[in-house]
């Protein structure tokens, strides 16, 4: 389906104004630039700037986009396999990849997230309000039978899953962030045969 001219107008200004913020905050930390200085930088008014993001930190790490709903629906219908903790992993692995990364981009963001405390519990907050919704939704797919607290451990391990996985992401630039996840998530999988 293709998109609108107004979709993607948008989506090239949250571009420009993540590039912007991650090269000014590359280049003097977070703390270094305003954000009548990153209005500046994209060629908008400030005003305009503060309709796409709030603030710095959404401004360099972008503005999360939502999960593909026909993946979502897929999830809650009881796919892709139909065993829970496999189509766990397979719907965020999914989330996390960037189709086509660029990898100058990803190094710049990974060394900001590693350089500012801010930036790196902001990913691990968003990815935890991913989480909450995550566990909204395997409640729903599991049906009335499901114990909460089987919930409640599945978003958690997934949760908890994800910040090693962004360490390991941190630490090791050659694979992606998603590669990291399913690598993760496969040793913690194979603790229960042990």
């Amino acid at each position: 389906m293709a998109m609108s001219a107004i979709a993607t107008r948008r989506q090239r200004t949250l571009r420009s104004i993540s590039s912007c913020a991650r090269r000014l905050a590359d280049e003097l930390g977070l703390d270094g630039f305003t954000m009548d200085e990153l209005a500046e930088c994209v060629g908008v008014s400030r005003r305009t700037l503060f309709n796409y993001v709030p603030g710095k930190v959404d401004a360099v790490l972008g503005v999360a986009e939502p999960a593909d709903p026909e993946l979502v629906e897929t999830f809650l219908a009881g796919g892709p396999t139909g065993h829970l903790l496999t189509d766990v992993k397979e719907l965020i692995v999914v989330i996390l990849d960037d189709k086509n990364p660029d990898p100058a981009e990803v190094a710049q963001t990974r060394r900001l997230i590693r350089s500012d405390v801010r930036l790196h519990a902001a990913v691990h907050e968003r990815f935890a309000e991913i989480m909450e919704r995550f566990a909204e939704g395997i409640a729903q797919r599991e049906g009335d039978d499901v114990d909460p607290l089987t919930v409640r451990l599945v978003a958690n391990l997934a949760l908890s899953l994800f910040d090693i996985a962004l360490d390991e992401s941190l630490a090791d630039e050659g694979s992606t962030l998603a590669e990291h996840y399913a690598r993760v998530f496969d040793a913690a999988m194979a603790l229960t045969r042990v």
